[in-house]
């Protein structure tokens, strides 16, 4: 059997419509199809566009792909297209693949992901920190890719596209990022800037990456920021970048720090505030500490809600205790406090970072994202004309969300980028 994945699900954003010209399909069968139900699924993906091979992605229905002023091109993804997986023999969801040592499993629909580990994979030593991070493909010949998460998630966030890249002949590292997941959960002054250097080290001490061998980074939502980070700031060693959801404020005028501050960047207030010896300083650091802690934990009892939120396809359990495992660390509730603080110690603003990287660069954008809009996306393509612009119906993650269309992405730009 061929086992299939639909990207695409529900409406479309009006936004989305703004950024490429490409024709809407709004079918019922086509939304139903998506979610893997209705008899004439197969026949549906038996359509196969030609003219998308050049982006890698197999068995494209419909849509279209247009050419950009200045060299850049979209690729649009649109509601009802499918991209077939590949064909592989049937598995129970069950069962363990042993894949150079890394344990991978089949999800329900038949996609191939890293099988969760309560223990964490492999550790790194960074600034006499142990890091956790997961490789796969480290003899393969082709190109080097580091991968790194958002806020709140972990190297297991990028459970399918690990295997999806090494099979493809990369070798792939995936960071638990300080303060993340696997990593330990330690009260550090946590920046941009301190996660931009941890990916830069991380992809040269552990993936190898050198002046003549230089690696691929593709990051999520504020992980994305520290790949823009690390990729502008050690050019010699990046190969490509991707940015897939990014947090930031692209505006020329913004200041460094969050676009928007969460309740508990609110609550904990600046880190030029913390840490005084006057009966205030004190006063307003415990206020900060207890907020915080009761912000923490009412997250944590709504970690599938809030994922739900900003996912297309429905969140499974074994994604949400991920989170929970890491929110279980007696050192959590004192990292998330300092985590509140990140944005207003970061003192580079991502327009910078973004005009100082000059090689090639990829938006790949869920674009049901209730976050990071299209709109973000667009105001990057402002800065960026020649960057390649993909965007997938799925929300925040699309890694994760859409993972097939996702790696495909991937794929195509690492290709086209060449080796």
């Amino acid at each position: 059997r061929i086992r299939s994945h639909a990207i695409a699900r529900g409406g479309e954003h009006a936004m989305a419509h703004a950024l490429t010209p490409c024709a809407s399909s709004s079918s019922s069968a086509a939304a139903a199809a998506a979610r893997g139900r209705g008899a004439g699924r197969a026949r549906a993906m038996a359509s196969v566009g030609a003219k998308y091979s050049s982006l890698g992605c197999r068995g494209v229905f419909a849509g279209d792909a247009r050419g950009r002023d200045g060299g850049g091109w979209c690729a649009r993804v649109q509601r009802g297209d499918y991209i077939a997986r590949e064909a592989s023999a049937v598995r129970s969801p069950a069962e363990v693949i042993n894949f150079e040592g890394l344990q991978l499993e089949m999800d329900e629909s038949g996609a191939e992901r890293v099988k969760l580990q309560v223990e964490g994979w492999k550790r790194w030593t960074w600034r006499g920190y142990e890091c956790n991070y997961i490789s796969a493909g480290e003899n393969n010949d082709g190109p080097i890719v580091t991968l790194v998460h958002g806020f709140g998630a972990h190297s297991y966030h990028w459970r399918y596209t690990i295997p999806a890249l090494a099979r493809a002949g990369y070798r792939v590292y995936a960071l638990c990022m300080l303060g993340y997941g696997w990593s330990p959960k330690v009260e550090e002054e946590y920046s941009m800037e301190l996660w931009g250097q941890q990916v830069i080290d991380f992809s040269r001490e552990v993936a190898g990456a050198t002046a003549e061998d230089k690696t691929f980074i593709a990051g999520n939502s504020i992980g994305a920021l520290a790949a823009l980070y690390a990729a502008s700031t050690a050019p010699d060693s990046c190969k490509g970048l991707i940015l897939v959801n990014s947090a930031g404020n692209f505006e020329p005028d913004a200041a460094p720090g969050p676009e928007k501050k969460t309740l508990a960047q609110q609550a904990v207030g600046n880190a030029d505030d913390q840490g005084g010896d006057t009966i205030m300083d004190k006063l307003r650091e415990t206020f900060g500490r207890v907020t915080a802690t009761g912000i923490f934990y009412f997250t944590k009892v709504r970690i599938k809600t809030i994922l739900q939120q900003v996912y297309e396809f429905d969140v499974d359990d074994d994604l949400v205790k991920s989170i929970d495992l890491a929110a279980q660390d007696p050192g959590a509730i004192g990292t998330f406090y300092q985590l509140s603080l990140a944005g207003s110690r970061t003192k580079i603003k991502p327009s910078d970072l973004l005009r100082d990287w000059t090689g090639p660069l990829m938006l790949l954008w869920g674009e049901k994202d209730p976050w990071m809009t299209p709109t973000k996306a667009q105001r990057i393509l402002e800065i960026k004309p020649n960057a390649k612009y993909v965007p997938v119906l799925g929300g925040h993650c699309p890694h994760d969300d859409c993972p097939t269309a996702s790696s495909d992405a991937m794929k195509a730009f690492f290709a086209d980028v060449g080796a």
